[in-house]
């Protein structure tokens, strides 16, 4: 536990201290880095295992990095680059299919490259497009707040009152009780964000929060569910207490498509 806030406290004095000194450029930056490290592993959660080779490796980091940076520059270049790297890893997935008996693992290859595109290229790329938006480093900056104090909370929660299980088979220690605890949190997050980003409604702030906060906790038990079928605890160990990059991104991966399209609509773009 105590490994687990000190190496918080320090993670977010650094990003707090690269916000104040380089503003929305040290936000984007961050936002990148935080994308390859959580792309790398989730390639190594999900073909480590699989027995994936590694050509075919190195090419869905290419071009999960290419579907991020498609993304990143509009909506008609981020599906274009969307259909072209998906097409192109199905291509080169099928290349290792030498006998009839490689056709399961080659399904199983493809389908974890396409979900990969979804999941550590277009999600933090549209996270990353709220920088865009007017005030758009308050609007990053709540959605770590909403996710965060959700997370905190449904921690707390849970550990305290938990006593019936959310989705066992997937993660043992959540519960329902911690559920319901971390969408208080994250409402909490978002009625504050209210007097933060001017001329914003309080309830709407608050309810967009809400629903950020149920695709946040999703994101959670997805991650979750690619640890055990990989069967590892963490999906890495750059955080002491907390595990890998992917570990802490992973409820603001799943929030962020829902996050930046509720954003647009409070602001009216």
């Amino acid at each position: 536990m105590k490994a687990r806030v000190v190496s918080a406290l320090i993670a977010v004095g650094l990003f707090m201290a690269i916000y104040r000194f380089f503003g929305v450029q040290g936000l984007f930056v961050i936002c990148c880095l935080v994308a390859i490290g959580c792309l790398r592993e989730y390639g190594r959660l999900a073909f480590a295992a699989s027995e994936a080779p590694g050509h075919l490796r190195w090419s869905f980091h290419v071009l999960a990095i290419g579907v991020f940076a498609g993304v990143l520059f509009g909506d008609a270049t981020g599906l274009l680059a969307i259909v072209i790297g998906s097409v192109s890893f199905l291509a080169m997935a099928l290349t290792d299919a030498t006998t009839r008996e490689d056709l399961d693992r080659v399904l199983k290859h493809q389908s974890l490259g396409l979900l990969g595109f979804l999941y550590v290229g277009l999600m933090p790329a549209l996270g990353t497009r709220l920088l865009d938006l007017p005030k758009g480093d308050l609007w990053l900056l709540g959605l770590l707040a909403i996710v965060f104090s959700g997370d905190s909370l449904a921690y707390f929660v849970g550990s305290k009152f938990g006593k019936t299980r959310l989705l066992e088979a997937v993660s043992p220690k959540k519960s329902i009780e911690g559920a319901i605890g971390g969408l208080i949190g994250s409402g909490v997050a978002g009625l504050a964000m209210s007097f933060i980003i001017p001329g914003q409604s309080a309830v709407l702030l608050t309810a967009a929060a809400i629903v950020t906060g149920v695709f946040a906790q999703v994101g959670d038990l997805f991650e979750s569910l690619l640890k055990r079928v990989a069967d590892v605890k963490d999906s890495g160990s750059v955080m002491p207490g907390h595990g890998g990059i992917l570990d802490r991104c992973d409820g603001v991966y799943f929030a962020s498509p829902v996050y930046y399209v509720l954003a647009r609509f409070l602001i009216g773009t």
